[in-house]
């Protein structure tokens, strides 16, 4: 099945493994003669409100200018540590250009939002744009912004601007979905490349979740393709994954809560304390897989994912909201435990 956003489940689970919750990102700043570089690693809220960075770069301009700098000539934006798959293969063109599917890159400022709910198409001349407007703000000329993908040592590092850490970056892609921060941190946890970080997941899911190597085939890390194919049966697999006893307390305030922030706020709010879940929706495409709290400290694990379908996206919300109310039902039919209910039907 085409899973759109539950793919975010095992991006998710490979960026928490690989980078550690505990890690945070750098964006270095350097000083070459009379160059000023920022060099991007890969952090997704620079700038970002969601973490109330917007103020970033005046903190940076506040720096230089008490280091008595009021002239740069070349502003170097270095995003040398992600290769040049800013826009992975699998993304249709008719989403090309919106906010939430803007290029992929070592760096970004403001997650790359323009007005009009569209994306920046060079986020890094952009982030460096922004920056050049600010040092003019404070004082601090800059003859030209330009853009560096060989990697290099730079000589004078002269200030760090640290990301959250990766826990709290986790809640904005299950929590509210966002493919930008999904797809950075994903190229992040290898050496900056889709392969790479694809080879890292595979060997996880297979390895430790125990999810077969023919169940899925993922070729973004959003889930914004729809070229990517999971089972249900996987993703109740990684969902159990998430809430064995040792994880459990880590996974289940990161992932979507309703009547709380995020994509389930106005959904299954009577559920509020006993569901935890992921959301799901492209063109075609409704999907829901989470975690049910029930009573005697047991849990069920359901993958709702509708595919194909032309009829009117909140109806199908509609359907597959009735049918979680059921599963938490307690006391309604169900396989027993390490069984997978299969269910194919026609709504008229």
């Amino acid at each position: 099945m085409i899973p759109a956003s539950n793919r975010k489940l095992f991006a998710a689970a490979t960026i928490a493994t690989c980078l550690g919750p505990d890690t945070r990102l750098f964006t270095d700043v350097y000083r070459d003669g009379e160059d000023l570089i920022l060099k991007g690693d890969g952090d997704p809220s620079l700038g970002s409100w969601r973490y109330h960075r917007e103020h970033d770069f005046d903190a940076l301009a506040e720096t230089l200018r008490a280091r008595g700098i009021t002239r740069i000539r070349d502003l170097i934006v270095d995003v040398s540590s992600f290769d040049r798959v800013t826009i992975p293969g699998a993304w249709k063109v008719g989403n090309l250009g919106s906010d939430y599917s803007a290029p992929v890159d070592a760096i970004t400022w403001g997650e790359s939002e323009l007005s009009g709910d569209r994306a920046a198409e060079n986020p890094a001349l952009y982030a460096g744009e922004v920056l050049r407007d600010v040092l003019y703000l404070r004082g601090i000329s800059v003859a030209s912004v330009r853009v560096n993908t060989d990697p290099r040592q730079w000589p004078e590092k002269i200030a760090s601007l640290p990301s959250p850490f990766v826990a709290q970056l986790l809640t904005t892609i299950l929590k509210n979905s966002h493919n930008l921060y999904t797809e950075m941190l994903f190229k992040r946890a290898s050496n900056g490349t889709y392969p790479a970080s694809f080879a890292l997941e595979r060997a996880l899911l297979t390895a430790e979740v125990k999810i077969g190597a023919n169940s899925f085939r993922f070729v973004d890390a959003s889930g914004l393709a729809p070229d990517d194919f999971v089972t249900s049966r996987a993703s109740v697999q990684i969902l159990r994954w998430m809430n064995h006893p040792a994880r459990r307390g880590f996974w289940w305030p990161l992932l979507a809560q309703p009547n709380n922030d995020g994509t389930l706020r106005n959904r299954l709010q009577p559920l509020e304390e006993r569901l935890r879940a992921k959301t799901g929706t492209i063109n075609g495409v409704n999907a829901l897989s989470g975690i049910v709290a029930m009573p005697n400290d047991r849990y069920r694990y359901f993958s709702i994912m509708v595919n194909h379908h032309v009829g009117d996206s909140s109806e199908a919300v509609r359907i597959i909201d009735r049918i979680v109310q059921l599963l938490a039902t307690p006391g309604s039919a169900l396989p027993r435990d390490g069984q997978v209910l299969d269910l194919s039907f026609v709504v008229e």
